[in-house]
């Protein structure tokens, strides 16, 4: 799995009614970046999608499928050189067989890095 190892929750809790927030710190060694840009890293995209997929699995116990995605919007990059530390605020509803989001994603100091809305299913 390339994501192994790739971040650690440092904290996971239910701040408000369907709302979860989620502290990560990215291993800035991990060997994701080699390829994701060489000196250059960047955390790719699809990574942080698959963290708030991860911590939705976590929090519900139960596996998860990407069915769509809407208004993603990366608002600043994430060098892990810089920067290791995210916050995941995860508002999500449950829709029959459906998971809805909104997420926004921060650096400690609030300013933001990834906005997106999407939707899971239940494996």
């Amino acid at each position: 799995m390339v994501l192994e190892d790739f971040y650690k929750i440092l904290d996971l809790k239910t701040s408000e009614h369907h709302t979860l927030d989620v502290t990560v710190d990215i291993h800035k060694n991990h060997s994701i970046f080699k390829g994701h840009f060489p000196n250059y890293p960047i955390t790719p995209g699809v990574a942080m999608l698959q963290i708030i997929k991860n911590c939705l699995e976590i929090h519900l116990n139960q596996s998860l499928l990407l069915q769509s995605s809407s208004n993603i919007k990366f608002l600043q990059l994430v060098n892990p050189n810089e920067q290791t530390m995210l916050i995941f605020t995860i508002n999500y509803s449950v829709e029959n067989e459906s998971i809805k989001i909104k997420n926004n994603t921060s650096f400690k100091d609030g300013s933001s890095v990834l906005k997106c809305n999407a939707t899971f299913v239940k494996k």
